[in-house]
């Protein structure tokens, strides 16, 4: 008897548990060509290495004064920064860098890069993908490095589009400006949300790409279009960014993201979720620690509907977190979920960098089927006790 050709009833679902991984990863995600800036260009590496022309640095084309620098370089009395490596580059006044890339007409992706300011403190750096577009405030440094990790979303009109950094400043040193360096690129994907869970990605496991070697997270400034958010699902109300934390960093709730609250009502995460007016629900999340040396005290405040809870982070000997809930009944169709941190909070070794309580796991539920105490597990147990009944009679 020949061996039959069936094909075992394990290897479909196999296969499309695979196509399904598959398609929900882009070919373009990562780094960008030469996002780093390490490739030599046109004429090497030198102390006086303006680009000369549109084509001087391999893979992107430049505009203006366009420096790139290396690390240690000095100007005047001032130790210029590099992210990573060896060499990032600095735009001057109008100055920019653009690459073409290509995408998805119609998808969501986000955009990591590393972003140091030089000789002015209000120093800015726009980022478009046209016709999105949006300048970015370098004022505020989160960290004592003297550089940040940002992230910024667009939605793709075309398959083809231009990647844009330009330095809208005019300052008296026309060489003066932001530096950029590591350029990184991902498509996003709207979580599906979970069974008995109004909140869209509340573990916060969708989101920008992190930079490999990067202790700092990834900053999330002020966006307030969630559909097109680098964190899909949530809006980044203030004009302080939020940090995009990973679990090979930081200490992390559950899974391998989180987020960490910084600058107190400055750094607000918010999300509108469907809600039936009139019904109770409950509020929960995770809060705790990075174990980023964070300065305690650690609290947030929660916002659920019209009910609003400060929550203080108690240290517990056993975990870096604890459980919080609000309780509200919603008032409409949706509504809105928000949190940031009660306090200013830095770091206890430098006493600078930004810092914060942790926030994961949101989530909200219907709460109406508890107030039985047993609930649904009680209505079932009802039903089976109800059955068996039936069948001895």
């Amino acid at each position: 008897m020949g061996r039959s050709s069936a094909t075992p009833k394990w290897v479909l679902p196999f296969m499309l548990v695979l196509g399904s991984l598959a398609s929900q990863i882009s070919a373009l995600d990562g780094p960008l060509p030469n996002g780093d800036f390490e490739a030599t260009p046109t004429g090497g590496f030198s102390s006086d290495a303006i680009v000369d022309g549109p084509t001087g640095i391999p893979s992107w084309k430049s505009n203006g004064t366009v420096e790139v620098v290396e690390a240690g370089q000095k100007q005047g009395g001032m130790l210029l920064i590099v992210p990573q490596g060896r060499h990032a580059v600095r735009l001057g006044n109008d100055a920019e860098v653009s690459q073409d890339i290509k995408v998805e007409k119609g998808s969501i992706y986000s955009v990591t890069f590393s972003a140091a300011r030089t000789c002015a403190q209000l120093e800015s750096l726009n980022v478009s993908v046209l016709p999105a577009s949006q300048t970015i405030d370098l004022q505020t440094l989160y960290s004592v490095q003297g550089w940040d990790p940002y992230a910024w979303a667009f939605e793709a009109e075309e398959d083809d589009v231009k990647l844009v950094f330009r330095n809208p400043g005019m300052e008296d040193d026309p060489t003066c400006g932001p530096i950029i360096d590591d350029v990184a690129i991902k498509k996003l994907f709207t979580p599906d949300k979970p069974k008995n869970n109004a909140v869209v990605n509340g573990d916060f496991e969708e989101g920008p790409w992190m930079l490999a070697n990067v202790s700092l997270g990834v900053l999330l400034p002020t966006n307030l279009d969630e559909e097109t958010s680098s964190l899909p699902g949530w809006n980044v109300e203030s004009n302080r960014a939020v940090r995009y934390i990973d679990s090979y960093h930081f200490s992390v709730p559950q899974g391998k993201r989180a987020i960490e609250l910084l600058s107190g009502k400055e750094g607000i995460i918010s999300q509108m979720v469907e809600t039936k007016p009139n019904k109770p629900y409950t509020l929960t999340f995770s809060l705790g620690h990075a174990n980023d040396k964070c300065k305690q005290p650690l609290a947030v405040m929660a916002f659920a509907g019209d009910q609003a809870q400060n929550v203080h982070y108690t240290p517990n000997s056993n975990s870096t977190f604890q459980s919080a809930n609000v309780n509200f009944t919603a008032k409409a169709e949706r509504s809105r979920i928000a949190f940031y941190s009660v306090y200013y909070n830095t770091r206890t070794d430098d006493m600078s960098s930004l810092c914060g309580p942790v926030v994961d796991d949101v989530r909200v539920w219907f709460s109406g089927s508890r107030r039985n105490g047993l609930g649904g597990l009680g209505l079932r147990l009802g039903v089976a006790l109800w059955v068996f009944v039936l069948f001895l009679v």
